[in-house]
């Protein structure tokens, strides 16, 4: 009698508790959402007005390469924005988005150790160059590899999960991700 009355217990509370707490949670990803959104239009903001300044003080080359830095530092903010809207959406979250948000990474990485080498000029000591000769390597190594997990994940959405066999009516049901073609009366004989 007593186990049953905790179970009821149990049960009113995670029925009172549970939607509650999901409120909250939904609630915090859109304030840090708006956040996310407001750091990407001040930063876009930025990106536009200190064009002309450093187009005078560094030259031409100089700043296209900043301003495309700042360009994707602004997409980065902009992936996880759409990373945190699809969690709020669908209560789920995916690897792809923080691969995109990688490769932008370490293409911003790339596109730094091209602008200080550029600025130093010939004055670069050797063992400078060395280390950003592997900086960008790796940087380079890290971009393939997420390139080949975002063509992976594509190959797996486009082929699906593994189907469970069909003739062993032992075997639990297939999930409903999976597609089948439907059989005509001509292929079933």
């Amino acid at each position: 009698m007593k186990a049953s009355s905790e179970l009821e217990t149990m049960r009113r509370l995670r029925g009172t508790i549970l939607p509650r707490l999901e409120i909250a949670d939904s609630l915090v990803y859109a304030l840090v959402s708006i956040v996310f959104l407001a750091a990407a239009v001040g930063m876009l903001v930025f990106t536009v007005v200190s064009f002309p300044r450093n187009l005078a003080a560094d030259g031409f080359p100089i700043a296209i390469i900043s301003t495309v830095n700042d360009l994707l530092l602004v997409m980065i903010i902009m992936e996880v924005l759409r990373t945190l809207l699809s969690y709020l959406d669908q209560k789920a979250s995916s690897l792809q988005p923080f691969l995109f948000i990688a490769a932008i990474s370490g293409t911003r990485r790339i596109l730094a150790i091209g602008a200080q080498m550029s600025v130093a000029g010939d004055t670069i000591t050797p063992e400078r160059f060395q280390q950003a000769m592997v900086d960008l390597g790796v940087n380079a190594g890290a971009i393939l590899a997420i390139a080949l997990a975002l063509f992976l994940l594509g190959r797996h959405a486009e082929i699906g999960p593994p189907a469970f066999p069909t003739d062993n009516h032992d075997s639990p049901p297939e999930p409903a991700s999976v597609i089948r073609e439907p059989v005509s009366a001509s292929q079933s004989d």
